[in-house]
């Protein structure tokens, strides 16, 4: 076992496990090596580990691509932690300066942040993280860096970020059954903040709404300070069950979601359908884009209040120069930074992990929804903190591509592709999905499958390289475009 550049994140979704192994690159950002992702298979509810052997499925399969792709064995990881047990409250305390000349140095900041960890919490829960949001020296307040102030007293406020003891033991017990230590918890809202804000937005004040499968959490900056974190319990999934509602196959849902849906009723056509295949040959089901676009924005609306009930919370709801930033899986949902615009009052942009990592990351991670994943990355190494790896064989590069693409693929084509080629121009239309038909091109598994059969085209490869170069994809986009083309457009006039 040795200690190297190598730095892991883990991030626990409620739809998706992503891991991902970078190290400090150029100018300080992260680069990324590799990266896995895997369907979670409902282990994981609004943030919590319901079902521990669905966890550990997903968390072994990401975790054994990479290794198999780097020739590493992992040990250590950045875990991500979420849930609606997350709480954040104020606290506040003080110490007395113990130096001859009164001068405030780095250890009497230390000493006065870590005798927070003495502050009371409910039974059962537990300290994350202490987040100081200023400090007072002799009574002079707004004090943002104390070291170097003379005084006798420091005090300063804190936010306290406490979590279920229990829920949190799940996450360990789960990944030291695949002898994998937990080096440190961080709040999934703080390594999304991490992932997409530039310091301008964090000196401003902006809110940063991450919008998961079952959680969307919310992370106030203002002057360069975490002001509030709260976790809302409602998600992505909560507009899946209203679609599934209208007698769609849950096989379909997600990708009728991510492919033609819109968060705004009102600009979609009513006379543009999708058709559904039916059940056991009964007749296919139609659904219009403005029909689908209305369920989805009745549910976004209620996510949208819970966030602005958390702005209001904070009280920094007129103090966010920056407006909003969307990210986290359903971000890339057609229109939703209109809807949220119009229901905020706040400027809203939707932001993928690029301000910080390096251009070849970017390729393999171009998605808001490996936005904590990579701010998990980024927490470990702007920390200066390397990981025990343990080298290995390098598995077959044939073998680790097709199984990096297949696990990267899953979720990619769920969120990366939201309303992406959902427009047609001109003409009235009907789209039909490719499930359930005999010519329907073979999934995932079955690609899989198919590779594993076949021999690697050796000269179609070498004729690809030999091409202009093409903007690369990496492990989470190497199925986008099977995802586009999933659905076909049947014209009424045919």
């Amino acid at each position: 076992m040795e200690k190297n550049e190598y730095v892991v994140a883990i991030d626990l979704g409620t739809s998706k496990v992503v891991t991902l192994v970078g190290r400090k690159g150029a100018g300080g950002k992260a680069e990324v090596l590799a990266g896995s992702v895997s369907d979670s298979l409902s282990g994981v509810a609004r943030g919590e580990i319901k079902n521990t052997e669905h966890v550990l499925k997903a968390l072994k399969e990401t975790i054994e691509n990479i290794e198999n792709e780097l020739g590493i064995g992992i040990k250590e990881a950045y875990v991500g932690i979420s849930g609606q047990h997350i709480k954040c409250s104020r606290h506040s305390g003080y110490i007395f300066i113990e130096n001859n000349d009164n001068e405030v140095r780095p250890k009497d900041v230390q000493r006065l942040n870590e005798s927070m960890h003495n502050v009371q919490v409910p039974v059962g829960e537990t300290i994350i993280h202490i987040l100081p949001q200023k400090y007072t020296v002799d009574g002079e307040s707004d004090i943002s860096e104390p070291v170097g102030v003379i005084g006798k007293k420091l005090e300063a406020s804190f936010n306290i970020i406490t979590g279920d003891r229990n829920a949190i033991i799940r996450v360990d017990k789960c990944l030291s059954r695949l002898s994998v230590n937990v080096s440190q918890h961080i709040l999934n809202p703080l390594a999304s903040a991490e992932a997409v804000l530039v310091p301008d937005e964090k000196e401003l004040g902006v809110a940063v709404v991450d919008i998961g499968g079952g959680t969307t959490d919310v992370c106030i900056y203002h002057d360069n300070i975490v002001r509030h974190v709260g976790i809302v319990p409602l998600g992505g999934n909560i507009v899946n069950k209203d679609i599934r509602s209208y007698g769609i196959l849950e096989r379909h849902v997600e990708n009728l979601k991510v492919k033609f849906g819109s968060a705004v009723g009102e600009l979609e056509r009513p006379d543009k359908f999708i058709t559904i295949p039916g059940l056991n040959a009964r007749d296919p089901k139609e659904i219009s884009f403005r029909n689908l676009a209305s369920i989805i924005e009745a549910r976004m609306l209620d996510i949208i209040d819970c966030v602005n009930l958390e702005i209001r919370k904070s009280g920094y709801q007129n103090r966010l120069g920056a407006g909003i930033v969307l990210t986290g899986g359903c971000a890339k949902l057609r229109n939703l930074d209109v809807l949220f615009r119009r229901h905020t009052g706040q400027e809203v942009r939707v932001a993928v992990p690029e301000n910080h990592i390096t251009a070849e990351s970017l390729e393999l991670v171009n998605s808001p929804a490996y936005a904590t994943a990579v701010g998990l990355l980024l927490k470990a190494i702007n920390a200066g903190v390397t990981m025990y790896v343990e080298n290995q064989p390098k598995a077959a590069a044939a073998t680790t591509g097709a199984a990096t693409a297949v696990a990267g693929g899953t979720v990619n084509d769920r969120y990366a592709g939201a309303g992406s080629g959902s427009r047609q121009t001109g003409g009235q239309g009907r789209y039909r999905s490719g499930y359930g038909r005999k010519d329907a091109a073979p999934g995932a598994a079955e690609q899989q499958a198919q590779a594993a059969e076949e021999p690697e085209n050796d000269t179609a490869f070498e004729e690809a390289e030999e091409q202009p170069a093409p903007r690369r994809k990496g492990v989470f986009g190497r199925l986008v475009d099977k995802f586009n083309n999933m659905f076909e457009v049947i014209d009424d006039d045919i």
